[in-house]
């Protein structure tokens, strides 16, 4: 019942003067392709990217998430990797590849990456909820809790993470809760909020 949202980063590329023009083109191809739900082909382009500037992190993340959507996580996680020996502050590449190795359940591990990747950046809404999603997985339902409401600070209409919330709150026993919570996702546009309205709200 959890949404899992994937992670892009249309990061403006810096690379050198010489291959700059050329690489920003392949950059900017690859991120449109990704955007059209194109993921080999976005591949493609960031490969050509990669080719004139192998070491760009932004660039590696990006073909991770690629890789992450079509389910090659092993392949997705290296690029991560890569990217973070790039650029060991790069707190998209750690939160990358916390969801990508969530999608593997390597939950532990994931953990350690939101924790690094949202010190880094601990106003990211997004991976306050993807990290939610890694300790609902642990059943540490409170610390889950804690993570969807503090997303819900950064922005109060994110409709997945109190979707997301309603999870941990029934089973801990708040059903008020968790009924209020699929509600507002509800009305926030999420459907999926729907089927556990009726289930078990009544």
């Amino acid at each position: 019942m959890l949404k899992i949202l994937p992670l892009l980063f249309f990061v403006l590329i810096t690379l050198s003067a010489a291959a700059q023009q050329t690489a920003k083109d392949f950059f900017r191809n690859g991120n449109e392709q990704f955007k059209a739900a194109r993921y080999t082909e976005a591949i493609q382009q960031y490969d050509e990217v990669l080719r004139l500037e192998p070491r760009h992190a932004p660039t590696l993340t990006n073909r991770g998430v690629a890789k992450d959507r079509l389910r090659d996580y092993r392949g997705a996680i290296e690029d991560f990797t890569r990217a973070i020996a790039a650029n060991k502050k790069y707190a998209e590449a750690y939160l990358s590849r916390g969801l990508s190795r969530y999608n593997m359940r390597e939950y532990k591990a994931a953990l350690q990456d939101f924790n690094k990747g949202l010190e880094l950046n601990p106003k990211d809404a997004r991976a306050f909820n993807n990290r939610g999603l890694v300790r609902y997985a642990l059943k540490d339902y409170s610390g889950a809790i804690s993570d969807y409401t503090k997303a819900l600070e950064l922005d109060k209409d994110y409709a997945e993470a109190y979707y997301n919330r309603g999870a941990p709150r029934y089973n801990i026993g708040e059903k008020a809760n968790a009924c209020s919570d699929w509600s507002r996702a509800k009305k926030l546009g999420l459907k999926e909020a729907e089927p556990y309205l009726k289930k078990y709200c009544k």
